[in-house]
């Protein structure tokens, strides 16, 4: 025997919309005619009670005026009064008729209704739908003196009649209008969502093929759902860019580790095949692997420095900071290398300009500009730190008198493990610019650079005012 599976296709998103917007659609078109039918009902009900109350006043003026017999007297006289659409009579306490202007079946009915109890001293109003009494009629009873009391009766059939007319003419309207709106709620909606649609279609897509060159259509109307989809169509070029940056950051980092690591193992394999113990030689040769470890661990250091800011997961203790005494930190800590090559470095940092932003962050850009600075300055020059602070930014810039940057290179020294031309044969791993844009993009700042080839660079880092 053979199963079978019942799927279940699930409602598309659109259909839902149209399928709620088309539910709230009725409630509003129901609740809209209920309040309508009921303002007409009270309209035509208001009509037939004033047109009975009108003959009433008139018959309780016959009555004052001549009793019972001015009433009979005034029927007697109206040749064209049509018994068909109103009735009179009088009765007193016992339910016993004094007046009545044609026996009609209606009396009967109304009798039947309230059960033989005599009329109260107050108005009463009764309405009789009967298919033996002719249609519709509503009556009015009236005390008119001691004991008796008028009752007028008025066929309102024509009342009933316009209001049953309204409610089949509501039915017309209401049937058409639900299903046009089910389907001009379906395809608005399907329209509006169709960036959405297409989204899912990309991201179906790229999971299934691995393309991640695929983006999104944009449409030309601008709505919420057509910036969701530029957004994406963004969010998917720094995606591709982040994976093309990591994948040659991984050849580069590859590349630039097979160099310190062929230099350790030979100084290990040169070590171990040593015929006779050498302390001397044991000893420098530990010194290469150790030298050779350190820049490996410097370089997969920087790399994850990188990744955190990259991310947004770098931790930044951020403090109110002087920038003219962390100027003066850095520069010792480079006044004896500058010294041996006779290079002056100058703290024009203003001493009333500071910085909210993390110390060893912030000190660790620094260093590694007044470091390329001085790699790239020739003997005897100088290298100046200076600062200002901007309408919202404050700014700290490095100035030396190298050999400066070529235009087409400037773009790119903040790339990572990228190397411009003449700064190849100096030592470095290419990382020191990536890793101080990185921090300072992480604080919100920008890092920027000015620079003509033979005439140096200015590196200018500048921190939002918070």
């Amino acid at each position: 025997m053979s199963s079978r599976k019942n799927k279940t296709v699930p409602m598309g998103f659109s259909l839902r919309l149209s399928i709620i917007y088309t539910i709230a659609l009725c409630i509003s078109l129901t609740a809209l005619f209920a309040v309508t039918y009921q303002l007409v009902r009270l309209v035509v009900q208001n009509r037939d009670h004033e047109v009975i109350g009108a003959q009433t006043a008139q018959f309780k003026s016959l009555f004052e005026r001549g009793g019972v017999q001015a009433i009979a007297t005034y029927f007697s006289q109206q040749i064209t009064a049509s018994p068909e659409q109103a009735f009179v009579r009088i009765i007193d306490d016992n339910k016993q008729v004094r007046f009545i202007t044609v026996s009609h079946q209606l009396w009967n009915l109304l009798d039947k209704k309230t059960g033989g109890r005599p009329p109260s001293d107050q108005a009463r109003w009764d309405e009789l739908i009967r298919e033996e009494a002719g249609g519709s009629w509503i009556i009015g009873t009236t005390p008119l003196a001691t004991g008796l009391y008028l009752q007028v009766g008025r066929n309102n059939t024509e009342s009933l009649l316009v209001l049953a007319n309204f409610r089949k003419t509501a039915l017309h309207i209401f049937l058409p209008a639900v299903i046009f709106s089910l389907l001009v709620g379906w395809l608005t909606t399907r329209s509006a969502l169709a960036p959405l649609h297409a989204l899912i279609d990309t991201v179906r897509h790229i999971l299934e093929t691995g393309d991640l060159q695929r983006r999104v259509p944009v449409r030309a109307r601008r709505g919420e759902l057509d910036a969701l989809t530029t957004m994406f169509n963004r969010m998917l070029d720094q995606n591709e860019k982040l994976i093309q940056n990591s994948k040659e950051t991984l050849d580069n980092v590859a590349h630039d580790l097979r160099t310190p690591m062929t230099h350790l193992r030979n100084s290990a394999e040169r070590a171990l095949q040593l015929s006779e113990p050498d302390l001397s030689a044991i000893q420098n040769a530990l010194a290469d692997c150790v030298e050779e470890s350190e820049q490996i661990l410097r370089m997969l250091n920087v790399l994850m420095d990188l990744a955190e800011a990259n991310t947004g997961s770098m931790r930044l203790d951020r403090e109110e900071l002087s920038l003219r005494e962390l100027s003066d930190e850095v520069i010792e800590l480079y006044s004896l290398h500058a010294e041996e090559r006779g290079i002056t470095i100058q703290n024009e940092v203003p001493s009333g300009c500071a910085a909210t932003a993390d110390r060893l962050r912030l000190r660790q850009c620094l260093a590694n500009l007044v470091d390329n600075a001085l790699k790239y300055s020739p003997d005897g020059s100088i290298v100046t730190l200076s600062g200002a602070a901007e309408n919202n930014a404050v700014s700290l810039s490095v100035q030396d008198h190298g050999a400066g940057i070529a235009k087409e290179d400037q773009p790119r020294i903040w790339e990572r493990l990228y190397r411009a031309e003449q700064s190849r044969s100096t030592p470095g791993l290419g990382l020191g610019l990536s890793l101080v844009r990185a921090i300072i993009e992480a604080h919100g700042g920008t890092a920027e650079v000015q620079s003509e080839p033979g005439h140096g660079a200015t590196f200018t880092l500048r921190l939002p005012k918070n």
